[in-house]
């Protein structure tokens, strides 16, 4: 995700009545029949993921870790002990993805405002790239300096953010998918509701080898980060 995870893994993402509209719409290729026959293109969600599913890791002592009890995964942000560089993750491996035009998740970005940089963040999205993180990437991306949630796209050299909550630590369900009629759009839901499109044009992010991620990204020492981490519940593609 972005220059961020890059450098450190070579060391070591009006109104009542038109939303009714747009999310009606919208999430009209969601029916069953919406398939490309014999491409096994699908826009239904799968099942969910299992904590088996994901590798667990990080730069420094700090990990992910399971949530007792459910289907969930905490990603908490690394700790001071490690100094200004500090990366946890919580992925599905290498060669271990599925092809997908979007993805779903219920949970939160447990964040604050006292980072000194939006280089700190918290990430959960899918990418096409888990080696490099230089490929297509569309999720969500919480900067812990400002305490503002965004959905965004990467893709091409591109990287383009657009507001969609702030001060929220609230639980909420977050959904992403690729439009079906132009692979270079990406509409983002919360809770449900359709809220905006996104778009990276000569970007596809239609039925790309996709893997799911959940990551935090500490860049900066002097700050604390108690409390501060992703829970992802329920995590599917579709």
């Amino acid at each position: 995700m972005k220059t961020k995870i890059k450098t450190v893994i070579a060391i070591g993402a009006s109104v009542i009545a038109s939303c009714a509209y747009f999310s009606c719409t919208k999430d009209a290729n969601n029916s069953p029949t919406n398939q490309s026959a014999g491409a096994g293109i699908t826009t239904i969600p799968r099942g969910a993921l299992g904590q088996s599913a994901f590798s667990l890791w990080g730069t420094c002592t700090d990990k992910p870790y399971d949530i007792s009890g459910t289907n969930g995964i905490a990603v908490p942000v690394g700790g001071t002990s490690c100094g200004s560089s500090d990366v946890l993750g919580a992925q599905q491996p290498n060669g271990n993805g599925q092809n997908a035009t979007g993805m779903q998740f219920y949970g939160c970005f447990k964040g604050g405002s006292n980072a000194p940089n939006g280089s700190n963040e918290e990430a959960v999205f899918v990418t096409d790239d888990v080696t490099n993180w230089v490929g297509h990437e569309m999720g969500f991306v919480e900067t812990l300096s400002d305490h503002t949630l965004k959905a965004y796209l990467q893709g091409n050299g591109n990287y383009y953010t657009q507001v969609l909550t702030t001060n929220d630590n609230g639980y909420h369900t977050f959904k992403c998918q690729c439009e079906s009629g132009d692979h270079s759009k990406v509409d983002f839901y919360l809770d449900g509701t359709y809220k905006f499109t996104m778009q990276n044009s000569g970007s596809s992010y239609w039925n790309n080898y996709d893997y799911f991620v959940g990551t935090t990204h500490r860049t900066s020492s002097g700050w604390s980060s108690s409390g501060q981490q992703i829970e992802m519940y329920n995590m599917t593609t579709f």
